[in-house]
């Protein structure tokens, strides 16, 4: 393991029908947004476990008991958790804090970003491991699909207008009104909207 003092906190939906990818719904269908969610999760185990590049934590909804979940972990070197909270923020900031009573530092991300690459998230992880004390890369919508940080920082995660446009520039206020030093790579897309999609399917020609 190259970097045993770190983790990569994978939140991810069960691809339960009607519950995944729900802004996509009405332009792809329930099927097609469900086959997504599962070809994302799998996409993104399969590139963190390619590596040795540190531990990797699979944050589950709606649980860690899921059917769904419990063969991820036979297939992949994970280990499952249970999402706790009752909104996103409150759900990373569980998970953040859990992961940092081990580890020094964790990277958090999410299922929905394809571009987000095993090298973009070893470099965070070299940045985290050198003392950067926060590191973010912002999504091109507004938010971000990447947060990492050595400290579990509650006010990033507090009155966040969650899956809007404004997350990214919210997040940036608080850290500087906080006095917390970050910094930013270079943004990618994530996967909102039918554009997205179709750029998705491009992408897997």
């Amino acid at each position: 393991m190259l970097y045993r003092d770190g983790v990569v906190l994978l939140f991810a939906k069960a691809p339960v029908e009607g519950k995944v990818n729900t802004r996509l719904i009405p332009d792809i269908g329930v099927q097609a947004a469900t086959e997504l969610q599962h070809d994302l999760i799998h996409d993104r185990l399969s590139m963190l476990s390619g590596t040795s590049l540190c531990d990797v934590r699979l944050m589950c909804s709606p649980d860690h008991e899921s059917e769904y979940f419990v063969s991820c972990g036979k297939r992949y070197p994970i280990t499952l958790f249970s999402q706790k909270g009752e909104n996103l923020g409150e759900r990373m900031y569980c998970g953040i804090s859990d992961a940092l009573q081990k580890y020094d530092y964790c990277i958090v991300i999410g299922t929905d970003a394809p571009t987000l690459g095993i090298d973009l998230i070893g470099l965070v992880m070299q940045k985290l491991h050198a003392g950067k004390e926060v590191v973010i890369v912002p999504a091109e919508d507004g938010g971000y699909v990447l947060i990492a940080m050595r400290q579990a920082y509650d006010f990033l995660f507090d009155d966040i207008h969650w899956g809007s446009e404004v997350v990214m520039q919210q997040t940036r206020d608080k850290l500087n009104e906080k006095g917390v030093l970050f910094e930013e790579l270079a943004a990618c897309w994530d996967i909102d909207r039918l554009e997205d999609y179709q750029r998705y399917l491009a992408l897997k020609i």
